[in-house]
């Protein structure tokens, strides 16, 4: 049983097996001053990564990178200054609090799918008599009652600051609790105050931050450019029309229609024998036809054998999670898959303690945006394992809700049985199967080669294999010798691939010792939103798990919409 925690995606056009390594000299979300230019690396045609202009310095100020555009000062003739970046790498994937990740609790900054990080020294403080003669005046004095953008400039006890990103209410530069505060030096009280103060919470917000609903869209979409993040959208599409499709008909998905060329009605009666009835061949083909990237064309490919390959890893693992595992009768146990619907001694009016799995219920991480449905286990309702993998746990029903019902979570946490009683209970299972966990890859990504493992996924033994998907899901492959349940996962997928027709002779299946995914791999998408580092009512990509994503934007990008608001505490309009 494995917990997750997904989302939606729109349907974009546009469509790469692997994306090549991205050209250009800058690194994706750097920032630079080029002359009077302040100017972020992002994509351009052609997927070039090349130096933007965000904004144009005027007469009597100055590019900075440190304070995030202009500011006031006297041009050089000095050459580009670029901000010091790095590839971001994934925190705890652990769900957090919107409201608790408006900034780290370190020196690093996380801006988009990069990190800038600065070595913050608190000055002590510095009296009048102290300041040299050629000190500048003070900025406006910070106030304990005010709020800070980023790029805000304040004094504090002759002392003058700028922060990295937004400060709430109370936070004392001098106390630099966050590190959020940089020191620019002492400052004389009895100078004029320097041009370009940011006192009453002002400062420069680079990009600038929209304010109204359609200025937050556009600014979301100018943030999902990465490659990576096109390529994972398109594959975790949907078609929410799938009432229609049944087996055979002329107008089913064209995905649907290579599922049934490769596995007829007496295939998945043959497989599944021993199923619960409520595992039916239909509801399987609806549930192929509503993720639209499973089983999809694979341009200059052989797409069938792809499609094979698929099934036959999803099926093994069935195999395994849900099987009858018995070997005393004549069915062989690869054949033995979808005998539970729930996880076993769990039920829906007799549950015991440990199969409430709502303990998060509780945290308002999870509740805000994910509200658990009322019941007679420890208060909620329980959410044990469901389905064909065995979907557990609030904040995973949540994002499956908003999936399937139109982006409302709560159809599911209020009625988490249907994950077992209805075609859901195959749909969960390719909803697990084609979304990443960063920094896990998908299961989908690594059996058809989309994703590309880096330098460290194969010297961790992390390669395009089905044993990596085992790692995926359990991480089964970590010991030093192969487990009794690795060991059944790979039999079974050479069963069934082998009654397909499919040569996996080739396949990569040396499972013991295997690496843990970790922030070092190629899985570490950029793909959920949490509040800006840098700016207030504003939201950036981060490569750790919350309760935002991306891949369930759509056309109208309301996870981003419902980051920021459910942040900051607005509506946009």
């Amino acid at each position: 049983m494995a917990a997750i925690h997904f989302g939606l995606s729109a349907v974009l056009a546009g469509y790469a097996l692997a994306f090549p390594a991205p050209q250009g000299s800058c690194q994706f979300g750097a920032y630079q001053c080029s002359g009077q230019n302040y100017q972020i690396c992002n994509y351009g045609a052609g997927n070039v990564l090349s130096f933007v202009t965000l904004q144009t310095c005027g007469s009597g100020t100055v590019c900075s990178v440190a304070r995030n555009g202009c500011v006031a000062g006297v041009p050089s003739s000095a050459p580009p200054v670029s901000s010091s970046v790095a590839p971001s790498s994934a925190k705890s994937s652990t769900v957090l609090s919107a409201k608790s990740t408006t900034k780290p609790p370190t020196t690093t900054s996380t801006v988009s799918a990069v990190k800038i990080t600065t070595t913050v020294t608190v000055v002590p403080t510095t009296t009048a008599n102290s300041i040299s003669a050629g000190a500048v005046g003070c900025y406006i004095p910070w106030s304990s009652g005010q709020a800070y953008n980023g790029g805000a400039v304040v004094s504090q006890n002759n002392m003058n600051y700028h922060n990295k990103w937004y400060e709430g209410v109370g936070a004392s530069p001098s106390a630099n609790t966050d590190s959020g505060w940089i020191s620019e030096g002492p400052c004389n009280p009895s100078l004029p105050v320097p041009t370009g103060s940011g006192g009453g919470g002002g400062g420069t917000q680079t990009p600038p931050i929209p304010t109204t609903l359609a200025g937050a869209r556009a600014y979301a979409a100018s943030l999902s450019q990465d490659p990576n993040l096109v390529l994972l959208k398109k594959q975790t599409r949907t078609n929410t029309v799938v009432s229609g499709i049944i087996p055979g008909s002329p107008t089913n998905p064209d995905n649907v229609k290579r599922v049934e060329r490769i596995l007829a009605p007496t295939k998945w009666q043959f497989y599944f024998s021993l199923a619960d009835p409520a595992y039916t061949y239909e509801n399987f083909l609806k549930s192929v036809g509503f993720f639209a990237g499973f089983c999809d064309e694979y341009p200059g490919q052989d797409s069938d054998a792809i499609c094979k390959k698929l099934l036959s890893t999803m099926f093994a693992h069935f195999a395994q999670e849900t099987g009858a595992h018995d070997g005393l009768i004549q069915t062989p146990q690869w054949r033995q898959a979808l005998k539970y619907v729930r996880e076993i001694s769990c039920t829906e009016t007799n549950t015991i303690s440990g199969c409430y799995y709502n303990n998060d219920c509780t945290n308002p991480a999870f509740n805000q945006v994910f509200p658990c449905g009322t019941g007679p286990d420890n208060g909620y309702l329980a959410y044990f394992g469901r389905g064909a993998h065995q979907l557990s746990y609030s904040f995973n029903y949540g994002p499956f809700s908003e999936i399937v019902f139109n982006g409302d979570p709560t159809v599911l946490l209020n009625n988490p049985s249907q994950v077992a009683d209805t075609w859901l209970n195959l749909a969960s299972a390719i909803f697990f199967f084609i979304y990443p966990q960063p920094p896990k890859a998908s299961m989908l990504g690594v059996m058809d080669g989309t994703y590309v493992p880096n330098a460290a996924d194969l010297a961790a033994g992390r390669v395009n294999g089905f044993a990596t998907t085992i790692q995926i899901i359990n991480g089964e492959c970590a010991g030093g010798s192969l487990s009794n349940a690795a060991a059944n996962r790979i039999s079974y997928y050479k069963s069934f691939a082998a009654d397909m027709g499919l040569d996996v002779s080739g396949d990569a299946f040396n499972c013991s010792g295997m690496g843990r995914f970790d922030a070092s791999s190629a899985g570490s998408y950029a793909m959920y939103w949490t509040g800006s580092y840098l700016n207030k009512n504003a939201c950036q990509l981060v490569s750790y798990q919350t309760n935002f994503n991306a891949l369930m934007d759509g056309p109208s990008y309301d996870q981003y919409v419902k980051c920021v608001e459910t942040t900051y505490g607005i509506k946009l309009t």
